[in-house]
């Protein structure tokens, strides 16, 4: 299945998840389900990656360590940030806010390196998908719940700073792809900051003032792993493949299926406005990257091709992937990524 597909897929199952947390979720609930999905992730992917042949995997070391130890943060930013954000404003605007302001950092974290009609459309379709998940959350707020005005300033200020956070993984992500850190690996290691924290909130100030009961604890349990673990490493794979502002792109898709599963389950009343509004952001989502991949790289060449397979990484040897030589093409020249 190719990376886009995957993205795809991933924040489907998100949303799904975003649509039955709308309005479900209190702070410490929302710490207790970062604690699960975060922690399962790195228990479950940890030992897959040990258990892989060691030829299957490379070593974090050098320029890949310093992007994980980045993308922890990032992770770890953008995860308990915008489960808190749930907790405070209604699960389609903490989306709309989070997701829709992706594609707009993106084009900013790499302003000074795109030409100019790169630049000027990664930007148009930026502030577009930013408009359109705004709009939705908007018609979310006013066709539903109301919350108090410093509420609701706080949430989506803290949703905005992990919509930015969000960019940056799936910038870091894409480059641990190219530098063939496989997706078990990052799964492995990149949630080790998120879930810390959240551990030791739990252990601080995470108890709700009512207790924990099992119906709801397991309620939450169910939720971290079919709507965060699971999509989570289904998303890893499709970042490693795929261009950041492509994921962004489509991860702006997320507020309209959220607000879709959040009226199927009566969390949400349904608006015919906002329906059309889903179906543009839907478009710029989808329709986005196509536009994205006609457009000039960087270096103003199509995008490097990127090889499937690669000789091993002995100790010694840099960071960077090697072509073997049935691998370069007739030329003789090395297929770079």
């Amino acid at each position: 299945m190719g990376g886009s597909l995957l993205v795809a897929f991933a924040v489907t199952l998100q949303a799904l998840s975003n649509g039955l947390l709308s309005g479900n979720l209190n702070g410490a609930e929302s710490v207790l389900l970062s604690f699960i999905a975060f922690g399962t992730s790195a228990l479950v992917f940890g030992v897959t990656a040990r258990l892989r042949a060691v030829g299957e995997r490379v070593p974090l070391r050098g320029l890949r360590l310093r992007l994980m130890v980045a993308l922890n943060v990032a992770t770890a930013v953008t995860f308990l940030g915008f489960y808190w954000s749930l907790s405070a404003i209604p699960a389609p605007l903490a989306a709309a806010v989070e997701t829709g302001i992706g594609p707009l950092a993106v084009a900013c974290f790499r302003i000074r390196k795109s030409p100019p009609a790169r630049r000027t459309a990664e930007l148009g379709l930026g502030a577009v998908a930013l408009t359109l998940a705004l709009s939705v959350g908007s018609r979310m707020v006013s066709t539903g719940r109301g919350e108090s005005p410093a509420l609701l300033a706080g949430g989506v200020g803290i949703a905005a700073i992990a919509g930015c956070s969000a960019a940056a993984i799936a910038t870091l992500s894409h480059r641990l792809g190219q530098l063939r850190v496989t997706p078990v690996q990052v799964t492995a290691h990149r949630f080790h900051l998120t879930y810390l924290i959240a551990a030791a909130v739990l252990a601080f100030a995470g108890h709700p003032a009512e207790g924990w009961t099992a119906s709801r604890v397991g309620f939450i349990a169910s939720i971290a792993v079919l709507g965060a673990t699971l999509p989570l490493f289904v998303l890893q794979i499709g970042m490693q493949r795929t261009p950041p502002m492509a994921v962004t792109l489509i991860a702006s898709a997320v507020p309209g299926l959220t607000y879709l599963m959040a009226s199927l389950v009566g969390q949400q009343r349904f608006d015919a406005l906002t329906f059309v509004l889903i179906n543009g952001s839907l478009a710029v989502a989808f329709l986005g990257p196509v536009l994205t991949r006609r457009l000039p790289t960087p270096t103003g060449q199509p995008p490097a091709r990127i090889i499937p397979r690669c000789s091993p990484v002995r100790p010694g040897e840099s960071g960077e992937c090697r072509a073997t030589p049935s691998q370069r093409g007739r030329s003789g020249r090395r297929l770079g990524v």
